[in-house]
């Protein structure tokens, strides 16, 4: 489980001599990844295949971006199924994800998207877009939620989301700073660029250079009006936490005290009351995200969940639904 280093997005003396030390290991990471990526036999779908992903690790918003092109696909009449490698679940797959498997079965955000149209689970992605093919439903596309570094499956389109508050970080691979691997490469191939992180700062300069269509995607909450006088404790285990409280706090919300745990955290009894207790005692409210609060067992009924959808604008969702029909009927 990860917790992102502070020093891949700062930019001071000591953040500079940790990503120094730590770069010929980043080398190594490059030569493995590509040599990884030429010996992988690559499998050509029946169906077409849309890859959601990015270049940096932790979160942009890839799970809720799949789902907003899975519904735009069921306005345009396509009949699309999510595939996703169930990271953080003991079940290898391929798999059909059903409201009997728990996060430690197939991961949290399987479970997330499951909640909005049939799931497929694969480790490996070719095994998994097979057992789409065979599968009862008839399926036209497959939305690969995160994968644009993997070379199992061909992918018909690619979307590459990038945070524009945190961008690159300081532009090293792994694990001297975000990077899976090198911007140049990774961006190579890309269809479209999604913007995500409701920055107030709109800055695609940063993208001119690749000349690829880029949008700017926004993040809407739903349903939480009646917290807004309340005073909340946030907690959540995503690699980039601050996104979620910076979101609370520029929705109007009181955060009074935040608790941050590792990506894609498995919560136990213990942990889960010690925050109830404090809540109480300082008279907060527990809030946290969707990703996270699937993971709870116990005393859901006590924790509030932040539900967000993405939207792009109606010129950019437009321009979308064209690319999306122009491509899948080629």
């Amino acid at each position: 489980m990860l917790k992102t280093p502070k020093f891949w997005y700062e930019n001071n003396i000591e953040s500079k001599i940790k990503s120094i030390i730590l770069f010929p290991i980043s080398i190594l990471w490059i030569i493995f990844s590509r040599f990884k990526s030429s010996y992988t036999k690559t499998y050509k779908s029946k169906l077409k295949v849309i890859c959601i992903g990015n270049l940096t690790v932790g979160g942009t918003g890839k799970t809720p971006f799949a789902i907003y092109v899975f519904k735009i696909l069921k306005e345009l009449g396509v009949n699309p199924v999510f595939l996703t490698r169930g990271y953080g679940g003991t079940n290898k797959g391929p798999v059909e994800v059903r409201k009997s498997h728990k996060f430690k079965d197939v991961g949290d955000e399987a479970l997330l998207l499951s909640k909005v149209g049939t799931t497929i689970i694969s480790k490996n992605r070719y095994l998994g877009a097979k057992f789409i093919e065979k599968h009862k439903k008839k399926f036209d596309v497959i939305i690969m939620d995160d994968g644009l570094q993997n070379n199992q499956l061909n992918q018909d389109i690619k979307f590459l989301l990038i945070d524009n508050n945190l961008k690159f970080g300081n532009k090293f691979c792994l694990p001297a700073g975000p990077l899976r691997e090198p911007v140049n490469i990774g961006i190579k191939n890309v269809d479209r660029i999604i913007l995500t992180g409701n920055s107030k700062i709109n800055d695609t300069n940063f993208l001119k250079s690749y000349n690829i269509p880029v949008f700017e995607s926004e993040i809407k909450i739903i349903n939480l009006l009646k917290l807004k006088n309340d005073k909340l404790f946030a907690f959540c285990g995503l690699a980039n936490p601050n996104k979620f409280y910076q979101t609370l706090h520029e929705n109007g919300f009181n955060i009074a005290y935040t608790k941050s745990y590792p990506d894609h955290y498995s919560y136990n009894y213990q942990e889960i009351n010690n925050l109830i207790l404090k809540a109480t005692k300082y008279n907060l409210k527990l809030i946290t995200t969707e990703k996270d609060y699937v993971k709870i067992k116990k005393n859901k009924k006590l924790i509030h969940v932040l539900s967000i959808e993405m939207h792009l604008s109606v010129e950019d969702k437009c321009k979308l639904k064209l690319f999306l029909m122009e491509t899948l009927n080629a």
